[in-house]
């Protein structure tokens, strides 16, 4: 069954594989980096424990939404996002770079309107949210420049940068998600209750110490890091590193509590 049969009644979700809806203790709510797709979580659900479906959010203009404007007002996305996400189960969230940005805010707009909140937020590759995107302004670079820049962070695949045809499709779809980052403006508001776990890459150079402790000021609750060998893309160069890290995370949550815990 492909991702498409797998979509919910929403076009925002994806399932990749059928679950008997009563067993999901927890859904995984996960937010793609820019210029991918929500094909990159395809593997995951086999990954996590029993009880935790994975569901990944697939923003328009790739993939089944090719047809559909790009977006790049990052506050629009997250309320749409909101709009459509079933809440019927606990949930966490997990973000990777500018999916980070998109899953924080998702997550605010739940609390303002008095809804359910994730148990725990999962930050990867990314400064917390009031430290500025390094890079904003190289979405507005010339294509070659603009590619170029991309490239340096080794995390683009050959095929995009030498077939003309490709390169065609992804420079305006990754153009439009780096804008995303680029018009990002964060307001301070109350901190999350919600526990945070950090990932981070130790070669990827957009993300900083200080950026990373930054997101000790955006809960009430603990703040746990975690650091893997590799670039800005370590969460696929780690990937399976990464996600038993995540596994044992979820575990945590579904675990049965003692009694006087």
């Amino acid at each position: 069954m492909t991702a498409l049969e797998q979509q919910s009644t929403s076009p925002w979700l994806i399932r990749f594989r059928s679950r008997n809806t009563e067993r999901v203790q927890i859904r995984l709510f996960c937010f793609h980096y820019a210029g991918a797709s929500a094909s990159i979580f395809r593997s995951w659900d086999e990954a996590m424990p029993d009880g935790i479906e994975v569901v990944a959010v697939q923003l328009p203009g790739r993939e089944y939404r090719l047809d559909e404007p790009l977006l790049t007002d990052p506050h629009e996305i997250a309320g749409l996002v909101t709009e459509i996400l079933p809440l019927d189960k606990r949930f966490v969230f997990f973000g990777h770079s500018m999916g980070v940005f998109i899953g924080f805010e998702v997550a605010r707009l739940l609390r303002e309107q008095g809804l359910r909140q994730p148990e725990m937020f999962i930050a990867s590759g990314r400064n917390a949210p009031q430290f500025k995107w390094r890079d904003a302004g190289m979405q507005l670079l010339p294509d070659d420049e603009f590619v170029a820049a991309v490239t340096a962070y080794n995390g683009t695949p050959g095929a995009l940068v030498r077939d003309v045809a490709l390169r065609d499709l992804w420079v305006p779809r990754l153009r439009a998600d780096l804008t995303v980052s680029a018009q990002y403006r964060y307001v301070e508001k109350e901190p999350l209750e919600c526990p945070i776990v950090v990932l981070s890459g130790n070669e990827d150079e957009l993300s900083t110490e200080a950026g990373l402790n930054g997101w000790l000021a955006q809960t009430t609750a603990e703040v746990r890091y975690f650091r893997f060998a590799g670039n800005h893309f370590f969460l696929h160069s780690a990937e399976q590193l990464v996600l038993s890290r995540i596994a044992e995370e979820l575990t945590k949550l579904i675990a049965p509590q003692p009694i006087g815990g």
